[in-house]
């Protein structure tokens, strides 16, 4: 479940400089939540468009190969269609960097207690609509956001409406009480966190939330399908495999219908 650390290439910003404000460091601390080990001051970065707001917001959790460019561009893209974008950066404010050989360095439930000390803060920011956040996570951050959307999570208070995971670990069996709309978007062809996995999940009869879990499956689409860069193999931690080589790459056109269903979720549940 990688998300590997690539420099992208400056087409991949979002051309949107005139629109968003510049980045801003913040950090705070994360949350006290059950089986938490240790509390630690989260960093990250917020980007907003121009104005007072009130903004909606969406919280960025990055993958196993950690924060990188990748992150950023999403920021901007969510900039360019008028939400707050906040990347959180999990793992180098656990002092970590690359995981993608040992994912449960950082758990899920690590991250969910950074989700909500997020939450937290937003919900100090003036210029932020306290009660209209999602979350968007990608592989490892997926991971955690098919975790943080369980109704034992308890994120519908903290003002998070819903969630987007890109290519995520599914457990067909323990992922079944999501309480809150849930897009998950993943490659028919990934091999590091299988998409049969989602399906079972998706066809399991005591799916909570069916009606309002969308999963899509992209054919020919790869793990990282949305990320610039040529196909290549890298070792990282698969699904009942252990450490193996699986294709990473990204697809034109699962990308291009990624971003717009992400948008068009993200508009229905914090926008109307």
């Amino acid at each position: 479940m990688a998300h590997l650390s690539r420099i992208l290439p400056a087409l991949f910003g979002c051309l949107i400089s005139s629109m968003a404000i510049a980045k801003e460091n913040v950090s705070y601390p994360n949350a006290a939540v059950p089986g938490l080990t240790s509390s630690v001051k989260v960093y990250a970065g917020i980007y907003r468009p121009k104005g007072d707001g009130p903004f909606p917001a969406v919280i960025i959790l990055h993958g196993c190969g950690g924060h990188d460019g990748h992150h950023q561009a999403w920021a901007e893209r969510l900039v360019s269609w008028g939400y707050v974008g906040i990347v959180v950066d999990s793992f180098g404010s656990r002092g970590h960097g690359n995981i993608c050989k040992k994912t449960d360095v950082v758990t899920p439930q690590d991250r969910i207690s950074d989700i909500i000390g997020t939450a937290e803060y937003l919900q100090t920011l003036p210029y932020i609509a306290k009660d209209r956040i999602g979350l968007l996570g990608f592989s490892h951050g997926g991971w955690t956001v098919m975790k943080a959307v369980q109704e034992d999570a308890y994120l519908k208070s903290f003002g998070i409406k819903g969630a987007v995971a890109y290519y995520p670990y599914c457990h067909p069996t323990r992922d079944t009480k999501i309480d809150m709309p849930l897009l998950v978007l993943i490659g028919n062809d990934d091999t590091a966190t299988p998409p049969d996995l989602c399906r079972q999940l998706r066809d399991n009869k005591t799916l909570k939330s069916a009606s309002t879990t969308e999963m899509v499956f992209y054919d020919g689409a790869y793990h990282s399908f949305d990320q610039l860069g040529r196909t290549i193999e890298i070792d990282i931690w698969a699904v009942g495999g252990g450490v193996k080589k699986s294709k990473i790459g990204y697809d034109k056109a699962a990308a291009e219908d990624s971003f717009r269903r992400t948008r068009e979720f993200f508009d229905r549940i914090l926008k109307q």
